[in-house]
This record gives structure tokens, C-alpha cells and sequence, in this order.
């Protein structure tokens, strides 16, 4: 008997939680059909290459005994495609490997190998799938490495004279901020010197005032004492007396 599935039934909270759910997956499906990236000018949305014209991964998984795991790789058209693969251990090392194109057709095959490569250059455009297989061996858990590259000649070599052009930018950038430093430091050295010289003539100001003052002061003095020493002798040389100097009596 079958049973049919009502959001009547599910409480109001339960409704409003999947209601949202499915607005973002919604959402998110949209992004994903938006969020082309501009390879070398153009927008492609089933290459993605993070902005670079080829695609590199290398990563390991567990495959559990009786079951199959494959991975997805979108190539563009005329792409190189290249995949490696060894398995590092569990049980006697060894599983199936194979790729299937676009079609699900089988492409590669290897059987119960232990390591291996697949490569073909010039390939359609799709989603290539590589899928390792451990059916054969019921409680085998393996670890396996797997190492797939992928990348278009033609863009790869423009990307390369892209990047040697920026390169040579980023040279005569870095030359240029060179010169500034440079001419920076030197304006610094200078500026420093100055600093310096200010300083010691600060300094040779301040004992030549110091210098000065004393001396003036020191020859204020000693005019003043010499015109009080002149005076007082010239005083001293027109003085005279009322009486005589033998009998003490006054002068007629």
C-alpha cells in the first residue's frame, strides 16, 4: 500500500524550516549558474579553472571493501587530460580504475592494478568521470592517491606571455619603487645632517652669547672701577687743608 507524502501533516515549524530549505538551494542553484569566471577575456561557465587556463588536483581517499567512488572533472574542448593513480594500502593494494566520458561510455579501463596513469590530449569538451573500484574485495579498505591535470595548450602558452608581460611590469615597478627609495633615503641623510648641523650651531650660538655676555659684563666692571679709581685719585690730588701742618691753627 502506498503511502502519500503531505506538508499538511508536518507542524507548522517543520513546514517553515523545508519552505526555507528549498528557497536556498534555489538560491544557491542560481549562484552557481551566475558565478561564470572570465578565462583570458571570456566567461565560461562549465570550464572552471579558478581563473587560471588548466586544472590540477591531487588528494587521497578511502575506498571501503564492495563499493565504487568516482570524481567529476569538467575538460574543455581541445584540453589536455592526464590522471594518476596508486593505491598506498589496504588489503593487496590493488583495485579497478576507469574513466567514462560524457556519455558514461567507458573510456579507460584497468583492471585490478595497483597503480596507473590515463592520458589523451585534444579531448571533447564534458564532465569525465574517474571512478575507482573496490567490489572485488569485501572488508579491503584502501587508500588511494589520485592525481588529475588538465589544461589547454594554446590558452596555457597565452597565459604564460600574459605572465611574463606582467612580470616585466612588476620589474620596472619594482625598479621605479627602487629609485624612489633611494632618493627617499637620500633626502632622509640629508634632512639628518641638517638636524645635526642645527643642533651644534645651536650650541656654538649658546657658548658664543655665554662667551660674550661674561666678557661685557667683566669690562663693564672694570670701567666702572677705573673711573671710581680716577676720581677718587684725582680727588685725592686737590685736597687740601685749613690749618698748617706744624702749629695746627688755622690760616690766615
Amino acid at each position: 500500500m502506498k503511502q502519500h507524502f503531505s506538508l499538511a501533516k508536518l507542524p507548522k515549524s517543520k513546514r517553515v524550516a523545508m519552505l526555507c530549505e528549498c528557497v536556498l538551494l534555489v538560491f544557491l542553484c542560481h549562484v552557481q549558474m551566475l558565478g561564470c569566471e572570465k578565462i583570458l577575456g571570456e566567461e565560461n561557465s562549465e570550464f572552471d579553472f579558478d581563473g587560471l587556463p588548466g586544472a590540477q588536483h591531487e588528494f587521497k581517499v578511502y575506498i571501503p571493501g564492495q563499493t565504487e567512488d568516482c570524481f567529476f572533472q569538467p575538460v574543455a574542448q581541445g584540453a589536455n587530460f592526464h590522471v594518476n593513480f596508486e593505491v598506498l594500502k589496504g588489503g593487496e593494494n590493488k583495485v579497478d580504475f576507469y574513466i567514462r566520458d560524457q556519455q558514461w561510455n567507458v573510456m579507460e579501463y584497468q583492471n585490478f592494478q595497483t597503480s596507473g596513469s590515463f592520458s589523451k590530449d585534444n579531448v571533447d569538451a564534458g564532465t569525465y568521470a574517474i571512478c575507482i573500484d573496490n567490489a572485488f574485495s569485501r572488508f579491503g579498505n584502501k587508500l588511494v592517491y589520485i592525481y588529475i591535470v588538465t589544461f589547454v595548450m594554446h590558452e596555457w602558452v597565452a597565459f604564460q606571455q600574459e605572465l611574463g608581460e606582467v612580470q616585466l611590469l612588476a620589474v620596472n615597478f619594482s625598479t621605479s619603487l627602487t629609485s624612489v627609495q633611494e632618493s627617499v633615503e637620500s633626502m632622509i641623510n640629508s634632512q639628518t645632517k641638517a638636524r645635526f648641523n642645527v643642533v651644534k650651531d645651536w650650541y656654538l650660538s649658546n657658548e658664543n652669547n655665554r662667551y660674550i655676555k661674561v666678557w661685557s659684563i667683566a669690562q663693564c666692571v672694570l670701567i666702572v672701577v677705573a673711573a671710581v679709581t680716577q676720581v677718587y685719585s684725582v680727588r685725592r690730588l686737590f685736597r687740601t687743608t685749613n690749618v698748617t701742618p706744624t702749629t695746627s691753627k688755622p690760616r690766615a
